[in-house]
């Protein structure tokens, strides 16, 4: 059935004048290559500005450029654009499929298109493939500050939060909520996959956390999915609850296996309260019968 993220793209290399083509656009220094760009920072430009002109993210534009803080851009630099994949859905295609053969997740391409319901995609719709990179060094006309002092700060707080999540977590993960099994892992119907499990069980009951770690989302953004909260645990594993009723935790909460964390319910796509719940190994999902204790 669905969910999760991570970026990496391409990093242009190589001398300008075999890869780009010139493009004027309202006077501004832009060249292409397919539908890859960079911008020649001029005066007065800064990141906010070139992430409105091209409706890119301030941090994307920070990681694809390996820009330190405080993010400072300069005359002449170069800003590389990211650019926008598209597929265009063929028969047998399924939301799933796609997001193996982009290596991304469905959760992802599912955000990126608004789709109201994640189980329905239909022959030559085009979708919007959000793209991943990998931080690499970009030639620039600058040098870089890096505060010695800052970073051995956030060394320290990275590490103490790591240490708080091995303390309390080991690979068996806890049954969230108890009820029947509705929709099991893998392909229930053709041309549908489930990333996880659904729960059926009784409106307003409690769901607890899995195991220990940190809340990273807690929201109703992502069309189809209703109230969803996802969970980072030590040794790079994720937790997602989705279609809550109530959600009782903020992102960048930290729980203990077994606190509760919100209410059975029926928001989202799903018409009866139920829980769908993931168990993740970085992005790709495993069956959670398989892990829970």
């Amino acid at each position: 059935m669905r969910l999760l993220l991570t970026f990496m793209i391409i990093v242009l290399s190589g001398c300008e004048s075999l890869f780009f083509q010139e493009y004027k656009i309202k006077g501004y220094k832009l060249k292409k290559k397919e539908d890859n760009l960079y911008y020649t920072v001029s005066k007065g430009d800064n990141l906010y500005l070139i992430s409105k002109k091209y409706n890119v993210t301030i941090s994307k534009l920070v990681n694809f450029n390996n820009i330190d803080s405080p993010y400072k851009i300069f005359p002449n630099q170069k800003i590389f654009i990211p650019k926008k994949r598209t597929h265009i859905v063929k028969r047998g295609d399924t939301l799933y499929s796609i997001s193996r053969k982009y290596r991304t997740d469905v959760f992802t391409v599912s955000r990126f298109n608004n789709l109201q319901n994640v189980n329905q995609i239909y022959t030559n719709q085009k979708l919007i493939i959000p793209d991943h990179f990998k931080k690499k060094k970009v030639a620039s006309n600058f040098k870089k500050k890096e505060p010695k002092k800052v970073k051995k700060i956030i060394a320290k707080k990275i590490d103490k939060k790591k240490k708080t999540y091995k303390q309390n977590f080991n690979e068996n993960f806890i049954w969230p909520v108890k009820g029947k099994i509705i929709s099991k892992y893998g392909s229930n119907d053709p041309g549908f996959f489930n990333d996880g499990i659904n729960i059926e069980s009784v409106s307003g009951k409690d769901v607890k956390a899995s195991s220990g770690g940190e809340i990273v989302y807690s929201g109703n953004e992502i069309p189809g999915y209703g109230n969803l909260i996802l969970i980072k645990h030590s040794k790079n594993w994720i937790t997602a609850y989705a279609h809550l009723q109530k959600i009782y935790k903020k992102k960048g909460t930290l729980v203990k296996k077994g606190e509760s964390i919100g209410a059975i319910g029926n928001s989202g796509n799903v018409k009866i309260p139920q829980l769908h719940f993931e168990i993740r190994k970085g992005k790709e999902a495993v069956d959670p019968l398989k892990y829970l204790s």
